[in-house]
Parts: C-alpha cells; structure tokens; sequence
C-alpha cells in the first residue's frame, strides 16, 4: 500500500546561500547531506545521515521562483518553529556563543528547556533539551521538531494522524501534541497561537499570519500517484497535483485544514 515514508526536509529561507551554508556548517556543526549546485539543493544535518529530516537552505531567485519570488523573500528572517535537539543545552548554548552565535535563553519550555539561535539573516532555529536526558551531550544531535501554526491544534492533530498515518502524543504542560512517522523521525508540532503565549504581542500577530502558508516541510514516498488517489480518498486537498519537477523527480503539493501548504515528493531514478 503506498504510504508516506518520511519527513524528509525543512526548508530556510536566506539571502546568500553561501554565507548561510558557513554559518549553518562552521558554527552550528550541521553536516552536509546533499549539494546540487545546478538546481541550488542545499541540505544539511545534525549528522551525515539519519532518520531526521534535513535542513533545506532555500535562496529565492527571480527566475526560478517566478511568482512565489515574492513571497518566499518576506520568509526571511523569521521565526522558524523548527527545533534541534541537544542533551546537554549549557554546553551547546555557551559552545554557540563562544563561536559569536547570537543566542537567547535558555528558558523552561514544557517537558525540557529551549533556547533560541539567530542566523546571519534573522531566522531564528531552536536547540531543544528534553527533561532528564539518559547522557548528557553538547551539540545539535538531530532536528527533532518543526512547529506548525493552526486555528485548531486537536483538529490538526487528527488530520496528521488519520490522513497522514503520523503518531502523536499530547505534550504534557503544552497546548499542542508531536506527531511522527518513525519514533526517530523529525516531529510536526501543531499549536494554536494565543495572546497570552508571547511578551511581545507583536509575535502573536507574526504567528497568525503565518495560518495557510507555504510550510516549506516535504515528506517523501516511493509511489506518489497512488499515495495521491490514497489521500484525495481520505478528504485531503491537493493544490498542485503529481507532475515532472525540473529537478528529475515527481511533486505534488497538499493542504491540512488550515490552508498550510506541504510538499508530497518521489526520486526517480
């Protein structure tokens, strides 16, 4: 039965590709996992290979991008949502700022501590300590999570789980669940925004706006017309079907309930 494999990918948008390759590499410690120079395919890893998504690091180009040029400029230099995991968060944070990171906190966040990483462009990327970690370890070992902005983080939830075949579980303190594929997987975190979350209301308003976005989050499968026709079967909306990509592979582009926009993909081969 064709199924979603994994998710795959997360993409950041930058300015300058090469300066934020050095700044993801040099100072984080990310690792590169795939580079294709012609299609400007950057994708990077807490290790060489593993079951966690990659960090895709996407420069918008007028002629490529066409009409979403735009758009994908004005995602520069946001907050990202997406959180790399560290078992030893003092460590990391103090290694980062020796190294001329910009970094804040930590501070308590639900089960464990987060603090916040600035990259040369203002995005902003998280390094997320789990409460009692087994060994204690300095570094950004895996992209453990990616959150996700909703109007509805129960009816979201259940759209990942049924839909999309995810397993969650409600994070204990928190207003929102972790879905994944694979136990070792990157995790989708749908939350609902409310005022009393943020210091700064204007933060509350950044998160609304970003309801119904691209999501730049791809997952990948082996058989993607029939996982369509499985999805479309399910109520899922597709806002570009299956078709050749200029990259060689297969791609659709589907919905969740609150208009988000995420990337279906194939290799071929």
């Amino acid at each position: 039965m064709a199924k979603i494999d994994s998710l795959c990918e997360v993409g950041v948008f930058v300015r300058d590709r090469k300066k934020a390759k050095e700044f993801y590499t040099k100072k984080l410690g990310l690792k590169v996992r795939t580079w294709t120079p012609k299609i400007g395919y950057l994708a990077l890893g807490a290790t060489k290979g593993g079951s966690d998504a990659s960090l895709n690091l996407w420069q918008p180009d007028p002629e490529m991008w066409g009409d979403r040029y735009e758009k994908a400029m004005k995602q520069i230099g946001v907050v990202t949502g997406i959180g790399f995991r560290t078992t030893n968060l003092e460590k990391t944070v103090a290694d980062l700022k020796r190294r001329g990171v910009k970094v804040e906190g930590p501070g308590e966040e639900g089960e464990g501590r987060m603090a916040s990483i600035y990259d040369p462009d203002g995005n902003v990327v998280f390094a997320y300590e789990p409460a009692k970690p087994k060994t204690r370890r300095a570094g950004l070992l895996s992209l453990d999570f990616v959150t996700i902005a909703t109007r509805d983080a129960t009816r979201a939830a259940e759209f990942f789980r049924k839909a999309l075949g995810m397993k969650g579980r409600r994070i204990p303190g928190e207003s929102l669940s972790e879905l994944r594929l694979d136990p070792k997987g990157t995790a989708l975190a749908p939350f609902t925004p409310s005022k009393e979350m943020y210091d700064d209301p204007k933060d509350y308003d950044e998160d609304m706006t970003h309801i119904g976005e691209e999501t730049s989050i791809m997952f990948s499968t082996d058989d993607i017309y029939a996982l369509q026709e499985r999805l479309m079967a399910k109520g899922v909306r597709f806002s570009r079907k299956a078709e050749k990509a200029e990259w060689g592979g297969i791609q659709a582009e589907f919905l969740d309930p609150d208009d988000n926009t995420y990337v279906l993909y194939q290799e071929t081969h």
